[in-house]
């Protein structure tokens, strides 16, 4: 027992021989009852005395002529008493540091570590204000301390005090001249802003632990980005590792949702209270709590997790995930112009307009599959991609008072401009974000936001099919329910019509319909070639055939078909164009066309011309089309009945179709929406699609052909 213990049971035995003395009992029952009593009484003195003595070596402030020794088991504990700085050693380590932990928890979880760079290797460590007014941790009589405030102290008059908050302050004069708040660990505590102040500077940034065992900074570090638009980094080595997308209103975009159905930096967390601040003097996180009985941190853990804890009434930490990055939340996973997705087995996809550069190649590289010299051409527009995290900020730019009209036509303005999205999750403020060149890191997630992503009208048209389609399997799926029970009572009888329908068609002769379906491709196919006979190619020689019979397909079977229906001599005859819409889009039969003697006219040259100018071939009705002249092609006899713009929407679609690059030409369900709506179709260029010549037979050999002959079809049946 220390002298200081045996002092004070010495003075208990006097306190209780007084009591003796005064009220001695005079039986021996009575002495018993006596004696039990004030022992009980002697033993609560000596645990008061004690608490009072041990009291001695916590302080609630340091000054210039008071410190914290290693040796003398000091502290300085927080008002409240829930917070207590002293020195430690961490899990199985011997060195020695001076750190803040909770107080009155049974767990000891350090939140703040001064001398995380430079241990001290036995007991000998001082935590004092020094001679220049700093805070400093020394050791063993060294002339240089090993930690030190390093701030200018005026009049080196300053004290030291823990708050109830956990915040360690340098006081001079009734002003903080630092404080530990500043320069966190891997710990943020309730209060604490977590941000970047743009007047001094100073970024509070995160830095994980070595290791359980050692708060050496380890190779993870977390804090806001230094641009415009705020956007939380986690770094592995100084390397980016993972991004949150800006601030939305209410969360970090591309936050993931923790277990209990909240961010945890989101203003509808149940536990905390956010506060999110982005002006010209910071731009800072912090958190309240709201029940303040209930301790509650953010770490960043030495393996790159940054985990929520909540201290549990059951005495053990609670651990909820705030950040715990996956495949897809790896930074730049899937390379520029792309996206991640999860869901998917191959995880990445190009972005709509991009295709991958090396298709063989199993890292991810989009290159635009049309490159335009501005933007995306004639007919550009947007293709929204819900459910997104937003590209990386740092290449875009915040118009926080316009609307999201009005930052898609400023968008459209740049050529460099590749996408925006509104700011706000609800839709409501005011506020966009363009993006300029490269879009990076970008990746699907359940609760993200609407990005629009520029695009030309090719990709546009195929973004409407999509979303059609979707909406047609949505809508399908909801009358699946409806009419399954007529359904199954109709399938006997469908079944029964489906045989008899087989044997019909088999009597009637599959072969015959097959020869003449031949033979209306090969007249077709004749008239197409007298139609571009004489057509000069580039090279101004009589261009030779590269489409064989052998190379119609059924989808060029039937357009043919249409064509010749479209064609007929009595105008009764003709499809409209909803109609004609329909027969391209459908399988349904079609009706026979009728014999037509339909001409293709020659102009005549006058008397001011010396060539004769033939409308045929596709690079000349190119050439008409650019004059503004395409309506010329059309004959005189048919003017009347055809509206002049489908007439032009029609040329227009058909010298999209037979242009020289693959790529460049609409698939047959582009062609179907092209001509269903009033959308603005991209510019075709000019193409040099040859159609084969039909080589004369003995009956024509030597006869020179006319642009102006036609072959006329005549069908059986």
């Amino acid at each position: 027992m220390s002298k200081s213990h045996e002092t004070s049971g010495y003075y208990c035995w006097i306190l209780i021989g007084v009591i003796t003395d005064t009220a001695r009992p005079r039986n021996t029952v009575q002495t018993l009852i006596f004696m039990g009593r004030y022992r009980a009484l002697c033993i609560l003195v000596l645990f008061v005395i004690f608490d009072l003595f041990g009291s001695l070596h916590a302080l609630e402030t340091i000054t210039g002529t008071q410190f914290i020794a290693d040796d003398e088991n000091g502290s300085l504990v927080s008002s409240d008493g829930n917070f207590k700085l002293g020195f430690f050693s961490p899990a199985k380590s011997q060195a020695r540091y001076v750190g803040i932990w909770f107080n009155k928890i049974s767990e000891q979880t350090v939140v703040w570590v001064a001398n995380r760079e430079t241990p001290i290797r036995n007991s000998a460590g001082i935590f004092k204000i020094g001679g220049d007014g700093n805070l400093v941790v020394s050791c063993c009589n060294q002339s240089s301390p090993l930690w030190s405030t390093n701030v200018s102290v005026p009049a080196q008059t300053s004290a030291a005090k823990l708050l109830d908050s956990g915040n360690l302050v340098l006081v001079a004069k009734e002003t903080i001249i630092w404080q530990s708040f500043d320069y966190p660990t891997d710990t943020v505590l309730s209060g604490m802003k977590f941000g970047w102040n743009r007047k001094t500077g100073l970024n509070h940034i995160l830095t994980s632990w070595k290791s359980i065992d050692d708060p050496t900074p380890g190779e993870f570090s977390a804090g806001f980005d230094l641009h415009s638009i705020p956007q939380l980094f986690l770094y592995k080595n100084s390397v980016p590792h993972w991004r949150s997308g800006p601030w939305n209103g209410h969360v970090l975009n591309g936050m993931p949702d923790t277990k209990s159905g909240k961010d945890f930096f989101s203003d509808q967390n149940v536990s905390i209270n956010i506060t999110f601040v982005s002006n010209d003097n910071e731009i800072y996180s912090k958190f309240s709590r709201k029940k303040v009985d209930v301790f509650t941190i953010i770490v960043l853990e030495s393996t790159g997790d940054v985990n929520r804890l909540f201290w549990h009434e059951n005495q053990r930490w609670v651990k909820l995930q705030v950040i715990h990055p996956d495949m897809c939340d790896e930074y730049m996973r899937c390379g520029a112009n792309a996206i991640c997705n999860e869901d998917t087995l191959a995880q990445c996809a190009c972005l709509p307009g991009f295709d991958r550069l090396y298709p063989q190649d199993w890292y991810l590289k989009c290159q635009e599959t049309r490159k335009e010299a501005c933007g995306k051409g004639d007919g550009e527009g947007f293709v929204r991609l819900n459910g997104v995290k937003f590209p990386d900020a740092r290449n875009s730019t915040l118009y926080s008072n316009k609307s999201v009209e009005e930052c898609e036509s400023e968008c459209l303005k740049s050529c460099n401009c590749t996408g925006y999205a509104n700011v706000y999750v609800n839709e409501t403020g005011r506020g966009c974000i363009a993006w300029y060149g490269e879009l990076r890191d970008m990746r699907r997630f359940k609760s993200g936001q609407d990005f629009y992503l520029r695009a030309d009208a090719v990709e546009l048209a195929a973004d409407v099919q999509k979303n059609a389609k979707v909406h047609g399997l949505a809508t399908k799926s909801t009358l699946v329910f409806l009419i399954v029970p007529i359904v199954v009572e109709t399938l006997l009888a469908s079944l029964c019509f489906y045989y008899m329908w087989r044997r019909n068609a088999k009597r009637k002769g599959q072969k015959q319909k097959q020869q003449r379906r031949q033979r209306l491709v090969l007249d077709s196919a004749r008239s197409l070639s007298n139609l571009h006979k004489d057509s000069p190619n580039s090279s101004g020689e009589s261009g030779n055939t590269e489409l064989t019979l052998f190379e119609l397909t059924n989808e060029v079977m039937r357009f043919i078909q249409v064509g010749l229906l479209c064609v007929q001599d009595n105008a009764k005859d003709r499809p409209s164009m909803s109609n004609v819409v329909f027969m391209l889009s459908n399988e349904t039969a079609l009706p026979s066309p009728k014999k037509s003697s339909f001409p293709v006219r020659n102009s005549e040259p006058d008397s001011s011309t010396t060539t004769r100018t033939k409308i045929a071939g596709c690079s000349h009705m190119w050439e008409l089309w650019r004059d503004g002249k395409a309506l010329e092609i059309v004959d005189s006899c048919i003017n009347g009945s055809c509206p002049a713009n489908e007439v032009m929407r029609c040329i227009q679609v058909g010298l999209l179709c037979v242009q020289d690059n693959t790529k460049d030409r609409p698939s047959m369900s582009n062609v179907v929406f092209m001509l269903s709506n009033e959308t603005i179709l991209p510019s075709p260029k000019k193409s040099s699609f040859p159609v084969r010549n039909s080589e004369p037979d003995s009956s024509t050999a030597g006869t020179k052909c006319s642009i102006n002959d036609v072959t006329n079809t005549t069908f059986d049946g």
